[in-house]
């Protein structure tokens, strides 16, 4: 039996799940069989809204970071990966114009920011801090010893960002959470506390409007894909493990949503670019700033080889600094069943129209 409700989470990326939400692709789909989708921000309770790093909700499906999904699969969360896509957001490290320093070379025993949320289980912005900067580091021939990590500690938890809206398909991240994400970070930066952080994507784009401060390099740069790897980058389609084991078809419909979501959004720049910078908290005309330009058309559901291989690289990452409670089998934790069968229901569906 299907169940009457599929609840839903995406981050504030671009995702063609968050398309799919937003021009109603995923509504049209459940619709045939009754079942209404509502997103984890529909709810007042707590415990629900924090399945958004947990994966904790029944019928769930969650779009975004890989972070909390790989933590949670670490420790024996019931979550199976059924998608990723990719778009190469800025991942800059920033200074203040006024410090001196124009490259990473120059960052030598100067004080780089390392963000701390102590009342969050997940602290995937921590991660994402550690990689961006170890990437921007090696990338000099330099290591984390070369420079002088420093603690910038919150008690604010990435829930108390999230929105009041309780709207069926709101985000639970809208702009205030985006315009206070790297609040004490930016405090730091301009108070001279510390000398650099790292930044990614919408975030980036806020701290560097507000702040003025300057990228002095930018990990999206890297010719390499394991060298852009980071919380944002391969971005994780996931799902209730139960959900899928009960109800396979199910799943593979509400993918071939998703799927002509992406190519709706290819096809719809201007709108899709609407799309995203709601999803991402951002003004439409800092889209561009945050994202590549071609970012409608980078986002493409798909389980590449490459694209795990580079997941990969983000779990040994997050394995080395603690943040997984074990090492994650990938041969059980990523199904490429779901995949195969939306593209099928895709094809069925071209071949009928011709």
């Amino acid at each position: 039996m299907n169940p009457s409700t599929l609840w839903y989470t995406r981050c504030p990326v671009p995702t063609a799940f968050g398309v799919a939400v937003e021009r109603g692709f995923l509504d049209a789909e459940l619709a045939r069989d009754g079942i209404v989708a509502r997103s984890l921000a529909s709810s007042t309770d707590n415990q629900v809204r924090q399945s958004h790093f947990h994966h904790s909700q029944p019928n769930s499906f969650r779009h975004g970071g890989n972070g909390p999904p790989l933590v949670t699969r670490s420790r024996g969360g019931r979550v199976r990966l059924i998608g990723l896509s990719w778009n190469d957001s800025i991942k800059p490290m920033l200074v203040m114009p006024d410090s001196g320093i124009a490259s990473v070379r120059e960052l030598a025993g100067r004080k780089v920011s390392l963000p701390i949320r102590a009342g969050d289980s997940i602290d995937f912005w921590k991660a994402s801090s550690l990689r961006g900067t170890e990437l921007a580091l090696a990338r000099e021939g330099m290591t984390m010893d070369d420079v002088a990590m420093t603690p910038v500690s919150t008690n604010r938890t990435f829930m108390d960002g999230a929105t009041a809206s309780t709207a069926r398909t709101a985000t639970l991240w809208g702009a205030q959470c985006m315009l206070g994400h790297q609040r004490e970070e930016a405090f730091a930066l301009v108070r001279g506390e510390v000398d650099a952080l790292y930044s990614q994507g919408a975030i980036a784009a806020v701290v560097m409007g507000f702040t003025g401060a300057v990228a002095i390099a930018d990990a999206a740069s890297s010719p390499d894909l394991a060298g852009r790897v980071n919380n944002d980058a391969p971005l994780a389609l996931t799902v209730s493990e139960d959900l899928l084991a009960e109800q396979p078809e199910l799943v593979a419909r509400c993918l071939a949503a998703v799927l002509r979501a992406a190519a709706w959004a290819a096809a719809n720049e201007r709108e899709a670019k609407r799309v995203i910078a709601a999803d991402t908290g951002l003004p439409e005309e800092l889209v561009d700033a945050a994202f590549p330009q071609e970012v409608h058309r980078q986002l493409e559901v798909d389980l590449r080889p490459e694209w795990v291989e580079a997941l990969r690289v983000q779990h040994d990452h997050l394995l080395r600094h603690g943040f997984l409670a074990a090492p994650i089998d990938f041969d059980r934790f990523v199904d490429h069943g779901p995949l195969r069968r939306a593209r099928e229901i895709l094809a069925g569906e071209a071949a009928v129209s011709q």
